[in-house]
């Protein structure tokens, strides 16, 4: 979709810091809206007690596929089949995947998204569909009446506060499909909460991202790493290195690393190493002990305090706990690092040149 005159104007006039710093209210925002959709969370139960073998297929494109991997994780860890499969891949493999009690979620943050509208107009018509999206003008929004908002405000850049929002829609619809009680919701929307204040305690501190640029302005191309609820920052990391920093970037996690991309690494490589959860810190030292053992350079972003800066090694430490919503915050310390890279360079940070963002205005 071409934009408009007006919405040209507009993007031209919002830098990428502009929506860094939105990131806080538009999370207060979904808050406000996403735990009082009643009618969403009612037909959900219902959908969820008709079938006795749930398995839920989750789909996507980009940074809203990245966001899958949230619900994802969160119902294994319920004991509910849950997989992730990008939404041109899944309309390759046809009718005989879905099963009788396959329920299929379609995250798209523009409700545009081809791969995932072309996928929904094949589906088989007893294939229900819950949609996430940012746009209920969107044409996504209209395919189904089991739609849930992002409610992150039109967004002009690189993802950011479209991406966090996604990652909160996420964790919540996860809540709603294992049946969470009050109490679980209640602790959920506490911690959502708690994120919107560090988010504006974190974007406050300006030296982190001038830090980061220094840290990492001589680095030719940048790995990012993590596991559990981490990869998905890992994932997000790679877009915005890639489309607001304009340099090369790919992901992992920890264990992908130690087989094969080790073999990679010298003076000029980079590794930026999400560790938020104690289950995969062991195999995250790995890559961190390789990567400096090599000559390369390691921007560690984690909740430990055991790790500490030396040379080759930058330690950014976050206090907070919980794995599933760290990646509200985890995210902000590499954004606002680009950012001030970007400045440097005499690059305009999240502008996008070939790809055309849909924003609702």
């Amino acid at each position: 979709m071409e934009p408009t005159g007006v919405e040209t104007e507009i993007k031209e006039k919002i830098s990428f810091m502009d929506e860094i710093r939105q990131q806080p209210e538009a999370l207060r925002r979904f808050i406000a809206n996403a735990f009082e959709e009643e009618k969403l969370q009612q037909a959900l139960l219902k959908l969820i007690d008709k079938r006795k073998d749930l398995r839920v297929v989750l789909t996507g494109m980009g940074s809203s596929l990245f966001g899958c991997y949230i619900t994802m994780n969160f119902l294994r860890s319920r004991g509910i089949s849950a997989t992730t499969i990008e939404a041109y891949e899944l309309q390759m493999m046809g009718e005989a995947f879905f099963t009788k009690d396959t329920i299929l979620v379609a995250v798209s943050q523009s409700g545009e998204s081809p791969e995932v509208l072309e996928l929904l107009e094949d589906l088989p018509s007893h294939i229900p569909v819950i949609v996430v999206t940012n746009y209920p003008n969107s044409h996504l929004y209209g395919m189904t009446e089991l739609a849930g908002g992002i409610y992150a405000g039109a967004e002009f850049r690189t993802s950011t506060k479209t991406y966090t929002n996604t990652l909160a829609a996420m964790l919540l619809l996860g809540y709603r499909i294992a049946g969470c009680g009050q109490e679980e919701f209640l602790e959920l929307k506490e911690k959502m909460e708690r994120c919107a204040g560090q988010m504006e305690e974190i974007i406050s501190h300006k030296e982190i991202g001038r830090e980061i640029a220094a840290f990492i302005s001589d680095i030719d191309f940048l790995i990012c790493v993590g596991s559990g609820f981490s990869y998905t920052t890992a994932c997000h990391s790679e877009i915005v290195a890639e489309e607001a920093g304009k340099f090369y970037a790919s992901r992992f996690t920890p264990a992908q690393f130690i087989h094969g991309p080790i073999e990679l690494i010298h003076p000029g490589f980079g590794t930026i190493l999400y560790d938020f959860d104690p289950s995969y810190s062991e195999k995250c030292d790995q890559v961190r002990e390789s990567v400096l053992k090599y000559g390369g350079k390691v921007l560690m972003i984690t909740n430990r305090h055991d790790v500490k800066r030396q040379e080759n090694q930058m330690v950014y430490v976050i206090d907070y706990e919980d794995p599933a919503t760290a990646t509200l915050l985890e995210i902000l310390p590499l954004e606002l690092g680009i950012n001030s890279l970007c400045k440097l360079r005499g690059v305009s940070a999240g502008q996008l040149s070939r790809v055309v963002k849909r924003i609702a205005m």
